[in-house]
């Protein structure tokens, strides 16, 4: 056996085999060959697994359209460059009350306290005392035959008509038929909507343009600038005599619309108005300034409105 190297002279087996040992523990692993996972396992304490050649599918175009479907579209949200309030800003603000709601809530006062205080004896009972006193200071027996004791309805008959009622009241003009009732919730809730839509696309041009309006104040305030196409009343407002109180209100909203020939009807009591429009207060006056895409069911509602203006004068006038 020819020897090329004097090296196995000098070495003993023993130690070649310790070089062999050493040499095979220091020898360099295979690393993974990934352009992605290169740089990862430079430490002697990590190993490479096959995990790390694991490639998550990525999800198709259908499945990200159908996710982003989704999400709830109508979501409305202030804008973060809405302009702030100017002027002071109070630690406890005081809430403005307006001159009507004074003097509404004075009435309520005064009613509750009369109500109260003062115990108001039967109707009946009370004349049949002032008539016996009267029949004893007289003693004509002929007399008592002439006088009658007049009935609460037929006191009462002079003031109001017998088709008005609490629920409505007597400064109504029109008779409230089913299909009238049926056509002002379809409009309202139309055009309901069709702001909802508006405030959803751009929030500061349907605060600039809005479709109707709620509120006695607000519906005077158009009504001066004569924007207003249709005025909405419920039947069954608060009896508030006086001046300025809400019956010359509501009496100044209707000569306000014959001047300006707009077209207003009583056709549903506070509580449906608030349902009809999906709010929780009582609305007592609804003002309709743009029907647009509800057109059809405007001029339904408008011929309703004249047979039920004209069945109103048929039963008032017997």
């Amino acid at each position: 056996m020819l020897r090329r190297s004097d090296k196995l002279s000098i070495i003993d087996h023993t130690t070649f085999q310790n070089i062999q040992n050493d040499g095979a523990q220091t020898a360099p692993r295979m690393l993974a060959q990934s352009s992605k996972y290169k740089n990862k396992h430079k430490k002697d304490e990590l190993q490479g697994t096959l995990f790390d050649f694991l490639v998550k599918s990525r999800k198709t175009q259908k499945q990200n359209k159908a996710r982003k479907l989704k999400r709830p579209r109508l979501t409305i949200t202030k804008p973060l460059y809405w302009p702030r309030r100017k002027g002071k800003t109070r630690i406890n603000p005081r809430k403005k009350v307006t001159r009507l709601k004074k003097l509404i809530c004075s009435y309520r006062r005064l009613k509750k306290q009369k109500m109260s205080t003062v115990e108001i004896p039967d109707y009946e009972e009370e004349l049949r005392e002032k008539l016996e006193c009267l029949l004893l200071d007289t003693e004509d027996p002929s007399t008592q035959e002439e006088q009658k004791l007049p009935t609460k309805e037929e006191h009462l008959a002079d003031q109001v008509h017998p088709i008005h009622s609490r629920r409505f009241r007597s400064y109504c003009d029109n008779c409230t038929r089913p299909q009238l009732k049926q056509l002002t919730t379809q409009l309202l809730k139309d055009v309901n909507r069709f702001q909802k839509r508006a405030y959803v696309k751009n929030e500061i041009k349907a605060r600039a343009h809005p479709r109707f309006v709620l509120g006695i104040r607000e519906a005077l305030a158009r009504l001066r600038i004569k924007k207003v196409k249709l005025l909405i009343l419920a039947t069954d407002c608060e009896i508030c005599p006086g001046e300025h109180g809400l019956d010359e209100t509501i009496d100044g909203l209707k000569e306000l619309c014959q001047q300006q020939t707009v077209p207003y009807c009583f056709s549903l009591v506070r509580r449906e108005l608030s349902y009809a429009l999906q709010k929780r207060a009582q609305i007592s006056c609804v003002a309709i300034l743009d029907y647009d895409g509800a057109n059809a069911t405007f001029n339904d509602l408008l011929r309703e409105l004249e047979d039920a203006k004209e069945e109103y004068k048929r039963l008032t006038a017997v």
